[in-house]
């Protein structure tokens, strides 16, 4: 689901109006990309499209929408006129939501909660006028697509987007700190732990938890190329869930916490056990960034945040160099 939907929802049940701003195009350097959104009530904001004198302008812009009730479409240049050293511009697509669309979104968020593609379409027509449309469609692993023409823009976005499968072995005192770090970073967060009572007592947003007295026979449950991290409280329960994993072969990553000498060892005992050297290459340990040595909770969750994203973006890079080249 869109970050941006539930604050919208809840807006329009208070009875207030909303404005959805988009960047829908992105000329030499700015401060976020195509497809960043943000929110704006006339009390608050949701998102951000890069902070600064930009925000200021489509946040001042928004609000002038929220009386009018029309569309807009507008370009900010990001040098002396916004006093930003970017040196880009930006073009903004301010699409409008009155309480009147409530019953709309309240079906766009029961929707959004389908497997199935669901595509939004969003037509700003720079004479302030719009359209929109919903349909269900497969659309690649593409999330948001601008075609920006004369006389406006055409913004088709995925409301329910394909998440990065995250697999957390784990609730111990790391474990509980990592855990929170991933939650809003768009992974599909599944955070698992062998001990009854070690999840916190809120439940996490948007996290399947789960109690399961054998861990490691849930690995074989979560689909192919998932993210997979390994803390849990013993290291035999470690071994065994690494060992599941690396006997499917087909995960994007398994990174497993401790040190380079408990790597060493797991190595030896799953070599030992029939994983080739060609799987245990990529049995990560220590987890995180490099640079980064603190075993200070916090401090691993950060890094290992990083590192995951910074994989996941090469990753995407990689796939759509592939896409281009026809490969």
């Amino acid at each position: 689901m869109r970050e941006w939907l539930a604050p919208l929802a809840d807006a329009l049940v208070r009875g207030e109006g909303a404005v959805l701003v988009h960047v829908a195009e992105l000329k030499g350097s700015g401060p976020r990309e195509v497809g960043a959104q943000m929110l704006v009530t006339e009390g608050a904001v949701f998102g951000t499209i890069g902070g600064g004198e930009l925000e200021r302008a489509a946040m001042l812009k928004a609000r002038e929408l929220l009386r009018s009730g029309g569309a807009a479409i507008e370009r900010y240049a990001l040098g002396p006129e916004l006093n930003q050293c970017c040196g880009g511009s930006v073009t903004l697509a301010f699409e409008p939501f009155a309480p009147a669309d409530r019953a709309w979104v309240a079906k766009l968020m029961r929707a959004a909660e389908d497997p199935y593609p669901l595509l939004r379409t969003v037509r700003i027509e720079r004479t302030d006028g719009y359209r929109r449309d919903l349909s269900q469609e497969e659309v690649g692993e593409s999330v948001f697509h601008v075609t920006l023409g004369e006389s406006g823009v055409e913004i088709r976005e995925r409301v329910n987007p394909v998440k990065q499968a995250l697999w957390l072995f784990g609730a111990g005192h790391v474990g509980r700190t990592v855990a929170p770090a991933l939650a809003p970073l768009g992974f599909a967060l599944t955070w698992i732990d062998g001990r009854t009572g070690q999840f916190p007592g809120s439940p996490l947003p948007g996290v399947r938890q789960l109690e399961l007295a054998m861990p490691e026979l849930a690995v074989d449950e979560a689909p192919p190329n998932t993210i997979f991290l390994v803390m849990t409280h013993s290291h035999p329960l470690d071994e065994a869930v690494c060992e599941a994993i690396l006997r499917r072969e087909d995960f994007f990553y398994l990174g497993l916490i401790g040190s380079n000498t408990k790597r060493a060892r797991f190595v030896k005992r799953l070599g030992e056990a029939g994983i080739s050297e060609e799987l245990l290459e990529r049995l990560v340990c220590p987890i995180g960034l490099p640079g980064i040595t603190s075993k200070e909770p916090a401090a691993i969750a950060a890094s290992v945040a990083a590192d995951l994203l910074m994989r996941c973006e090469r990753a995407a890079v990689r796939a759509r160099s592939k896409v281009s080249r026809g490969g």
